[in-house]
């Protein structure tokens, strides 16, 4: 068994410890709580040794520490698509990494979600062709916190999946249009390749509507051969009651798919220098989002 600590409160946190089926080759060990004791320190979670792998999930920040405490300490962690958001940050976790042999995983729940995935394969299909745009967006009820700064790194992770050259040019206007703070965003991005990437982030749904996970989420992208358009919250049963309507997502949450990236790394997959490379990629346009914002 893989004994998985939990650190953090997150969606995927949760979505992993509120799973009714069996986990197979994990056992949750310890962090927010293993359904047994109350939640851990986690800096006693990140240097128990009987521990192999963290999911670190912490919403709003506050992260890197953590996941920086893991790889010292010589575990798989599964953390956000950028947990480095500057480029010494990135250094200091490369030098956890070589020092204390851990392995890091940055997932995503657009990168590692069923539908998401299944577009990130079919883009990368040598059918499909070269990418020429895409068309991102991400709608949540309406309600607190900075598009920008909560939603960008799950954005950053997944153009970074799809499109593997730099951006030359990276332009943002945000605003305040539902409430006291910045609750609507829009993103465009050019690659060095030609690729045009269109990102529209926003809080604006009536606080009735079900939209579970990130929310609502339309991607659209266009290669020279194919094009193909994701909607993850068609992958639901939609719920009608007499009080009002329910989506109930069918296929496994996204937090599984980042549990057969640990499997595999346990199973000798050397993940560690690809990890860095989507971490630095990440970094780098979040870096870019955050000066032109």
């Amino acid at each position: 068994m893989i004994a998985l600590g939990i650190i953090g409160d997150g969606a995927q946190a949760r979505a992993l410890l509120d799973h009714q089926a069996p986990l197979g080759r994990f056992r949750l060990a310890a962090g927010r709580g293993d359904g047994t004791a109350p939640a851990r320190p986690w800096q006693e979670v990140a240097a128990d040794p009987a521990i192999a792998a963290l999911l670190v999930d912490l919403p709003g920040g506050g992260e890197f520490e953590v996941v920086r405490a893991g790889l010292a300490a010589g575990k798989i962690v599964v953390c956000s698509p950028a947990p480095a958001r500057s480029g010494e940050d990135l250094a200091r976790l490369r030098e956890a990494m070589i020092q204390g042999g851990g392995t890091m995983l940055p997932c995503g729940e657009l990168t590692h979600g069923e539908a998401a995935r299944r577009g990130l394969a079919a883009m990368s299909d040598p059918a499909f062709g070269r990418i020429t745009s895409i068309y991102l967006a991400i709608r949540q009820p309406r309600g607190p916190g900075d598009v920008i700064a909560d939603l960008a790194p799950e954005v950053a992770g997944f153009v970074a999946a799809a499109i593997k050259d730099d951006f030359s040019t990276v332009r943002v206007n945000a605003g305040r249009l539902f409430g006291p703070e910045r609750d609507s965003a829009v993103i465009l991005m050019r690659s060095a390749g030609g690729a045009v990437v269109t990102v529209e982030l926003s809080r604006c749904l009536p606080a009735s509507l079900p939209a579970p996970g990130l929310g609502e989420v339309e991607i659209e992208a266009i290669g020279t051969g194919q094009a193909v358009r994701v909607t993850p919250l068609d992958s639901a049963v939609r719920i009608h009651r007499d009080d009002g309507c329910a989506v109930r997502p069918w296929l496994n949450a996204p937090v599984l798919e980042m549990l057969r990236d640990v499997a595999a790394v346990v199973d000798g997959y050397d993940a560690t220098a690809g990890s860095m490379r989507r971490a630095a990629r990440a970094q780098s346009l979040l870096a870019e989002i955050a000066a032109a914002a």
